[in-house]
């Protein structure tokens, strides 16, 4: 908790209450140095797993020997199962801080054809619930909040400064747990961006919801790779902006097809 100053109608008053706590990672990858992520502090195995496994530098979580993390130190030392040789050419994306990718062609990764069906009720109350698990979200409004799901319930929720850390998180977690991402829901509280829809094919997810905006790029790669996007999601509607997943209203389905 911070005390700070509230201004409001021309008076200032002192208050108590949770500025987001962010601090850097570096991690090191048999005893190599390969980046350094700014984060949120909770979760950092699962977000050291999913990220390595989003940037394909693990298939498993089995490959992964040791991962030894200190907060306090702000490192992790990860030891895997066998050499490998670490990406370089690095992409800046526009992830919250700038956030850091190794590999964003989209040819790497097949069109999903999943036959998933949704109806937008069952998207709305997935989103009412990760808003309602996402505590540090509602606190501050600071963080992003990430979930994966399926039609009924939530299976993995992560919070973190970034949105891209929430949803690497959100995978390492699922990694760790045995639990898999194929033919669920992965929802956000932020902007759906080109790389969070890369991450979402990666991990054969075929319907991304947010609550605010999907990217240009993001919906056009929705589109050449067959995941659904819903955006600006409330209780009482969205925006549809791409796929065949959601089960639309007669009307609307029909002007569509």
């Amino acid at each position: 908790m911070r005390t700070y100053l509230r201004i409001r109608g021309g008076r200032a008053a002192e208050v108590s209450g949770e500025v987001v706590r962010e601090q850097p990672l570096t991690v090191t990858v048999n005893g190599e140095r390969f980046l350094t992520l700014l984060c949120s502090p909770q979760k950092l195995e699962a977000l050291v797993v999913g990220y390595l496994w989003m940037e394909q530098v693990i298939a498993s979580p089995e490959e992964v020997a040791g991962l030894d993390v200190s907060v306090v130190d702000g490192r992790a030392e990860v030891t895997l199962t066998h050499p490998v040789t670490l990406p370089t050419e690095r992409i800046l994306t526009s992830g919250c801080g700038g956030g850091i990718t190794f590999r964003i062609d989209h040819r790497l990764f097949p069109r999903l054809h999943s036959t998933l069906r949704i109806a937008p009720e069952q998207v709305a109350a997935r989103m009412r619930d990760l808003i309602a698990a996402a505590v540090h979200y509602k606190e501050s409004r600071g963080i992003h909040g990430a979930a994966l799901a399926d039609t009924e319930r939530l299976l993995v929720v992560a919070e973190d400064v970034g949105r891209h850390n929430a949803v690497d998180k959100v995978k390492g977690e699922a990694l760790l747990r045995g639990i898999p991402t194929e033919d669920r829901l992965l929802l956000s509280t932020g902007r759906v961006s080109s790389e969070m829809l890369l991450k979402a094919a990666r991990m054969g997810v075929p319907l991304v919801a947010s609550r605010t905006s999907p990217t240009e790029m993001a919906v056009a790669l929705a589109e050449q790779l067959g995941i659904t996007v819903c955006g600006y999601v409330r209780s009482d509607g969205m925006n549809l902006y791409a796929g065949a997943a959601l089960l639309l209203p007669d009307a609307a389905g029909a002007a569509r097809g």
